[in-house]
Parts: C-alpha cells; sequence; structure tokens
C-alpha cells in the first residue's frame, strides 16, 4: 500500500510540474512577444509591421518543436540589432538562455559581410542558437518575391551558411530551406 501511495504521489507531482514548466514556457514567450513587438513600435519589415516578421520565424521554429527558450529569441532575435535595447535586459528579463541565443544571431557590424561573420562566430560559440537563425532565414526566404535582389543575396549566402547553420539543425528543417531557395534558384535560371 505504501509503494501505491507513494507511486501516485510522485506522478501527481510530476503532473504539478508538467503543467507548471508548461504554463512558465507559455508566460516566456507571451511575454517576449509583447516585448519584441513593444520595443520594435512602428518598425517596419519589408513593408509590413514588424511583428509579421517576427511571427513568422516563431511559426518556423514551432513547425520543428522549438519551444520555450527557443520561442523568445525568436522573437527577440532582431531587438538587440534593431532597437536601443541592450543584451543585459534581454537577460535580466527572459534568462541568460535567451540571451545567449539572441547574442549568438545579432549581426552587428558596418557591413552585411561584418554582421554575417559576427553571427557564424556566435553560432560557433552557441550552437543552439543555429535554430533561431535558420528559422529566421528560412521566414525570410520564404517572404521574399521569386527573383528579388533578396532571394539573389540569400542564394549568394547559400554556402557560407549550410557550412555554419546545417551541422547544428535537424534535417528536415534545413530541407525546409532548401525547398524555399530553390524556388529562387528556378526564377534566376
Amino acid at each position: 500500500r505504501d509503494d501505491v501511495h507513494a507511486d501516485t504521489q510522485r506522478s501527481e507531482a510530476r503532473g504539478w510540474l508538467h503543467r507548471l514548466l508548461a504554463t512558465t514556457v507559455a508566460r516566456m514567450s507571451t511575454n517576449a512577444e509583447a516585448f519584441a513587438i513593444a520595443v520594435h513600435g512602428d518598425q517596419r519589415y519589408d513593408g509590413e509591421p514588424y511583428r509579421v516578421h517576427l511571427a513568422a520565424v516563431v511559426r518556423v521554429l514551432n513547425d520543428f518543436g522549438y519551444v520555450g527558450a527557443y520561442e523568445a529569441a525568436g522573437w527577440l532575435h532582431d531587438v538587440v540589432e534593431d532597437t536601443g535595447v541592450s543584451l543585459a535586459e534581454i537577460a535580466d528579463r527572459f534568462g541568460s538562455d535567451v540571451a545567449r541565443m539572441v547574442n549568438a544571431v545579432t549581426g552587428l557590424g558596418a557591413t552585411r559581410a561584418e554582421r554575417n561573420a559576427r553571427i557564424y562566430a556566435g553560432i560557433a560559440e552557441e550552437p543552439e542558437a543555429a535554430a533561431v537563425k535558420l528559422a529566421d532565414r528560412i521566414a525570410n526566404v520564404e517572404a521574399a518575391s521569386a527573383g528579388s535582389t533578396h532571394g539573389a543575396r540569400y542564394l549568394s549566402e547559400a554556402d557560407a551558411f549550410s557550412a555554419v547553420v546545417r551541422p547544428h539543425v535537424p534535417p528536415a528543417m534545413w530541407l525546409r530551406l532548401e525547398e524555399a531557395l530553390a524556388r529562387h534558384r528556378a526564377a534566376t535560371s
């Protein structure tokens, strides 16, 4: 009887912890979403409110099972480079795991090449951030018009991007980028 009672208590405790964790994860994502939308303010991304791009990134992450800190980093991935928010504030509000991923995918520099180099170095140090950067790239490539200058830019960066990001992400997620890039390749052929 004592064993049955102890098993029941452990099961109830696991259930309670699971519900608490699920609530905490959902709250982190909701808070990150609200914060990112607020600090991006009326900024636009390819003519759309910034939240459209951020939501697309998070949807890609969700499509491949990334939640929690990954979702938060998805909402926040452009905050440091595009607003006055510091990485320290991200860490204070959302924790060090989220801040490390945001830092890894933050492109700072005078040129696109410098920004990409910083991101690639960041991913080398924080490989878990590769999923966030890949979700961002997928969202961008899928949103770009076939044959556009944006699509051409992503095609020209594909080999360097692959070398850094592909080893750290699920094959199915990488395939989604490849399929999106193929649409751009076909438009330039």
